[in-house]
């Protein structure tokens, strides 16, 4: 039975099975199921529905069954390299928000709100920025700055 493309991909060890293609010169489903720490039947079992899909193919020599990207697989190693790297990356916007988080917790005194001024401007533009669950953290803040100020 073959599954949809994105459920396939939406599992740990196909994305390593296929990326490890990708990575191993001469690969083969029992090297990539060490590699990716899984069973040889599960391996083969991915690099069936990956075949059946167009992304891998096989070559036998002898008694090993190589296996290599296609180009659309190439493409699809591409893409969840980059979804891999982007997911890894630490957001900025985010980031910023705890700066500004930790400069309103240490502003205290009489001097507190010209601190806590610039503090707000810098939220208002994290808040056209980020994302829904930033955008409620930036508000969240800055409704806490309001009312030491």
């Amino acid at each position: 039975m073959r599954e949809p493309l994105e459920r396939l991909f939406l599992r740990e060890k196909p994305v390593l099975a296929i990326m490890a293609v990708g990575e191993i010169e001469h690969a083969y489903a029992a090297l990539v199921a060490k590699r990716i720490d899984s069973t040889f039947p599960h391996t083969c079992s991915i690099f069936s529905e990956l075949e059946a899909h167009g992304l891998v193919k096989s070559h036998p020599e002898g008694r090993i069954n190589y296996l290599e990207l296609t180009a659309r697989g190439k493409s699809v190693v591409k893409a969840l390299q980059e979804l891999s790297e982007l997911l890894q990356r630490p957001d900025a916007v985010r980031q910023r928000l705890e700066r500004l988080r930790q400069m309103a917790s240490q502003a205290e005194g009489q001097n507190a709100s010209l601190r806590l001024g610039p503090l707000r401007r810098d939220l208002a533009k994290l808040k056209s920025l980020g994302d829904g669950p930033m955008q409620r953290d930036a508000e969240e803040l800055d409704r806490a700055i309001a009312s030491m100020i």
